[in-house]
């Protein structure tokens, strides 16, 4: 569990770390979901772990993966081709979510709640 927190947590800051590039370059790509969506893959898995109840880990453990999985859509739906950097970047993000949401389904499938 340790790493996966340490994932998602490495993942929020790398994509905001991404959004606030791509506002500098492409601001029309930045939608106010996306930034609030990037923040809350991580802090629901954090909360996920400091529950005390089992329908509140299991709550926040769909949340995180649903958070993922909606970053992942906006993130295939950026297009930075224009700018290798961020391309390359957005690559990358694409393969840490796509890591995230298997390793949280995996989790999701043993859930008893």
């Amino acid at each position: 569990m340790q790493e996966l927190e340490e994932k998602t947590y490495n993942y929020t800051v790398q994509v905001i770390g991404f959004i606030k590039t791509l506002e500098k370059t492409f601001p029309h790509l930045v939608s106010a979901e996306f930034r609030e969506i990037a923040g809350n893959v991580s802090l629901k898995f954090m909360d996920a772990l400091d529950s005390i109840e089992n329908k509140d880990f299991s709550d926040n453990i769909r949340k995180s993966h649903e958070y993922a999985t909606r970053s992942f859509e906006i993130l295939k739906s950026i297009n930075c081709s224009e700018n290798k950097d961020l391309e390359k970047q957005k690559a990358q993000l694409l393969l840490d979510s796509h890591e995230i949401i298997e390793k949280l389904n995996l989790i999701i499938n043993k859930l008893i709640y």
